[in-house]
């Protein structure tokens, strides 16, 4: 941590009241002290992005940053990383995340919902929120409540926005709970992509707690088909 601290010291990097610095692979994330907890699964999900050299990467409700700064570091050929964020603390992290990491991004503070996104990414990566309002135990501090339950746009809002973002060539991963599957597949058809593949991620008992389902538009894959009654 300390450590962490004397790098934000010497990029210029102010820290906030309740801010810390930790590792994140072979840089520096900084976020809120107690608040939640970053994706665990950002380097498995960096690694399957079928990222080349020159690519342009969108993150979709990006929050301080921590899948475009595992992408930078796997990927360090990528021409850019854009960032959307609705909160505006996240977004304001993720600025910081980015002087922090010497990377060049733009941090785009807006609701999925409503930015006009130009189809010119080659790569697109998210990570919405599971659940809906009211479901489960819906934290009381709000920007973890925003985090987990779909407060503010769902998984078909996300996959819509990514299916707008994508270049014809594009692709888009998704992280997602293994368990509400069916809706990312759903969802993803409804948007007009393709499912391709999909990776399970185990959580330390060995069950399948994250989905990694990377998507595109046309071509061979998963077909996804919905009868109703």
């Amino acid at each position: 941590m300390r450590a962490g601290r004397a790098e934000a010291g010497r990029r210029g990097v102010v820290l906030r009241r309740g801010e810390v610095v930790q590792p994140l692979g072979g840089g520096w994330l900084l976020r809120d002290r107690g608040g939640f907890d970053p994706c665990p699964w950002a380097f498995e999900a960096a690694a399957a992005l079928p990222a080349r050299a020159g690519d342009r990467l969108l993150d979709l409700g990006c929050g301080t940053g921590v899948l475009l700064w595992a992408a930078a570091q796997t990927h360090p050929d990528l021409r850019a990383l854009v960032g959307v964020e609705r909160t505006a603390d996240w977004a304001d992290q993720a600025r910081r995340n980015a002087a922090l990491n010497d990377r060049r991004a733009l941090i785009v503070r807006a609701d999925v919902r409503d930015l006009p996104l130009p189809p010119a990414f080659d790569l697109v990566v998210t990570n919405p929120p599971f659940y809906p309002p009211g479901w489960g135990r819906q934290s009381a501090d709000g920007k973890v409540a925003r985090a987990t339950h779909a407060l503010h746009g769902d998984v078909g809002d996300f996959a819509r926005a990514a299916a707008t973002a994508l270049a014809p060539h594009g692709q888009a991963l998704f992280v997602y709970d293994a368990n509400h599957l069916r809706a990312l597949l759903l969802a993803v058809d409804a948007a007009g992509l393709t499912a391709r593949a999909a990776t399970f991620l185990d959580d330390d008992r060995g069950q399948p707690a994250r989905v990694l389902l990377l998507a595109a538009r046309g071509g061979g894959g998963l077909t996804v088909i919905r009868r109703t009654r």
